[in-house]
């Protein structure tokens, strides 16, 4: 059995990848938004959210439930593997089935359905990585996972400057991405090494799997639907162009998503082997981490705030000025996005994946209710207020949840830090506005730094707790 890491070791990994990923991926997706423009933007955009919750079904939570069974029983990798790799085929080739039929049942056009073949085909390849994947993380070998993710951003940067310096649109962008997949899914077994064979496995053992991981999968689909759903009801209700101008500005969003994926990811394997048997364990994780989230959300979503539209302008041009007003509505979101990764993975780990299902499954509900007053009178700015609607929704209730079963107190003693800073980071940004963005971003960074560091922020409780979970 491999050598568990320590979290410090894994969340470093990750976050340094997810770093590595985005830095490349945003100027890459610059170029993208400035050459496709709002209208194409918008196809591009509309294509991929369509794609998405069926690439969701395709994998239909069985990676999440099968590194919960590897990292309580290693023993048992070989098996679940098997039953992993076989059920993910019959999965992805049903899902993409599936997509293609309602595709053309909603009459979309022939670019459109297309583009949907493409980024199915795009999803299965996916899928079918996930086994590999599966193994690096149960085993806690995140600096691998991290290794396989930076591989698959720099390739996919480079294939989609290449179809951009081609001249290519939509099908182009979505065919060097399924390219990619491809070769990733070599990668990814390479990675893992050769091992022993996978045993054999019968149909009816897969189902049981299937049946077993059936919480995992909706709750997925729930999180597929949720997230992208805004995208398919700004073009059935608006224009394309809306999908663009929201998609600019959900990029950042996006990427709040990401990173509390890679600060988040790391706890999942070892709340799955402490629940049960470590309930203290559990309680000390999820009540010394939402500080830290919050140090890491203020500012970014204060700083946001108030760069909106300098930011919009100076990334993606005029055409997307009025993305700003957007962004500065989604970034609310960001904050409950990074407080609730950690507390999902605990009741994952815990076995309560039907009640955090119920919980999306009403977000979803709630979201596409909101959306049908919002969108038709204010467009991508009332899918994005809808959507900060529901990521507290989510908070609140997720909370809830936790509180119940693990008995959570969340001390507010030392929250005084993290405002003043951010209050210091506001005045350093206004004191030097027209001086430039990279300007007032980085003496903006500086100030919020320097402000918790003034506050005594090194020598406090918070500190010391975050120093002692990162050595687990």
């Amino acid at each position: 059995m491999a050598i568990r890491r320590s979290l410090f070791r894994n969340v470093t990994a990750l976050v340094s990848a997810q770093v590595v990923i985005k830095v490349v991926n945003f100027a890459v997706s610059i170029a993208v938004v400035r050459y496709l423009g709002a209208q194409e933007l918008g196809r591009y955009a509309y294509v991929l959210a369509f794609a998405y919750p069926f690439g969701i079904l395709a994998e239909f939570g069985l990676g999440t439930f099968a590194i919960r069974e590897i990292s309580r029983d290693s023993a048992r990798e070989l098996e679940v593997m098997a039953l992993l790799q076989r059920a993910l085929i019959l999965l992805s080739c049903a899902s993409v089935l599936a997509m293609m039929g309602l595709a053309v049942m909603v009459r979309h056009d022939v670019t459109t359905i297309v583009g949907i073949a493409v980024a199915g085909l795009s999803s299965l390849l996916s899928a079918v990585t996930t086994p590999a994947v599966v193994v690096l993380t149960a085993r806690e070998e995140l600096h691998l996972v991290s290794l396989q993710r930076v591989a698959a951003s720099a390739l996919g940067a480079i294939a989609t400057v290449v179809v951009l310096l081609w001249g290519g649109a939509t099908i182009a962008l979505l065919a060097a991405a399924t390219i990619v997949n491809g070769v990733m899914l070599v990668f990814a077994h390479v990675l893992v090494g050769k091992g022993p064979s996978l045993p054999a496995v019968r149909l009816p053992a897969v189902r049981a799997m299937v049946r077993q991981a059936l919480p995992f999968g909706i709750l997925m689909l729930g999180f597929a639907l949720y997230y992208r759903v805004d995208m398919i009801m700004l073009n059935w209700l608006r224009e394309l162009r809306e999908v663009g101008v929201y998609a600019a500005a959900y990029r950042f969003l996006d990427a709040v998503i990401l990173l509390a994926a890679s600060i988040g990811g790391p706890f999942y394997p070892r709340l799955s082997s402490m629940v049960g048997r470590d309930t203290q364990g559990v309680r000390d994780l999820l009540e010394g981490t939402w500080k830290p989230m919050l140090a890491l959300g203020l500012p970014l979503l204060v700083g946001t705030v108030i760069l909106a539209d300098p930011l919009m302008l100076a990334l993606f041009g005029a055409e997307f000025g009025d993305a700003g007003a957007v962004l500065k509505i989604l970034i609310l979101g960001s904050l409950p996005l990074l407080w609730i990764y950690i507390p999902n993975q605990a009741l994952l780990a815990a076995d309560l994946v039907f009640p955090l299902a119920r919980v999306y499954g009403l977000s979803v509900l709630v979201n596409v209710i909101v959306n049908f007053f919002l969108i038709p009178r204010w467009g991508s700015v009332g899918a994005a207020v809808s959507t900060v609607i529901c990521e507290w929704l989510n908070l609140a209730l997720v909370v809830g949840m936790i509180r119940r079963e693990f008995g959570l107190s969340l001390s507010c003693e030392g929250l005084w830090r993290y405002i003043l800073a951010a209050v210091m980071m506001s005045v350093g940004v206004w004191l030097s506005r027209d001086q430039g963005l990279a300007i007032e971003i980085l003496i903006g960074i500086a100030a919020y730094v320097c402000g918790l560091l003034l506050l005594g922020y090194l020598r406090s409780a918070d500190m010391l707790t975050v120093r002692r979970l990162l050595t687990q």
